[in-house]
């Protein structure tokens, strides 16, 4: 039992641990930017899955961030689901009035990754430069 506990907590490391990416955003004083921009679909069918569940892990110490959902089409030339239209999670950032600087935060976003319901967090590390 021991083995089974140890094995499920290295493999639920290496998933973690390989999830986090840092993206770097640049904007100007008092406008917003598109932080992320995420959705799930099924390759079989080309339909939307359950649209990621965001969330701040790291909140922004200079501005906000608010997420809405949006329908757009795939980019994928070449497949059979491109332009096919699915549902996204989009995560925008607001400086605060009159910040010049860099802010940073956390996106977490929990999502769905099989048909049997299976569950996956992943979070990005965000860096906006306010010009």
């Amino acid at each position: 039992m021991t083995i089974r506990i140890l094995a499920a907590l290295a493999a639920t490391a290496t998933v973690l641990g390989g999830c986090n990416e840092t993206f770097t955003r640049t904007t100007t004083v008092g406008k917003p930017v598109v932080a992320l921009v995420t959705g799930n679909y099924t390759s079989g069918s080309c339909e939307t899955w359950e649209p990621p569940e965001p969330s701040l892990w790291i909140e922004p110490k200079h501005g906000k961030v608010v997420h809405g959902l949006h329908r757009m089409p795939l980019k994928l030339p070449g497949s059979r689901c491109d332009g096919r239209l699915i549902d996204y999670r989009i995560s925008v950032y607001t400086p605060n009035p009159g910040f010049k600087g860099q802010d940073k935060f956390t996106l977490k976003y929990d999502s769905i990754t099989d048909d049997a319901g299976g569950r996956a967090t992943r979070s990005h590390d965000i860096v906006v430069d306010v010009k």
